[in-house]
């Protein structure tokens, strides 16, 4: 799962696990979703400066045999 940054006016920041992120049209928030669509964050959109999908690192599986 991805990984944002919400960087709010007030200078604190969020890391927020999150597929992806959409913002609400009816009522002024930011939705993170996760691979099901389930919603598990909210933002209130007037506080927020910036959000940013950080890069995802490359995860190396042990192979045993």
């Amino acid at each position: 799962m991805a990984q944002y940054l919400v960087t709010y006016t007030n200078g604190s920041e969020q890391h927020i696990p999150a597929e992806a992120v959409f913002r609400d049209v009816d009522y002024p928030q930011y939705v993170f979703h996760d691979d099901d669509h389930n919603t598990i964050a909210l933002a209130p959109s007037a506080g927020v400066l910036s959000i940013v999908r950080m890069p995802e690192t490359a995860t190396v599986k042990a192979v045993t045999g």
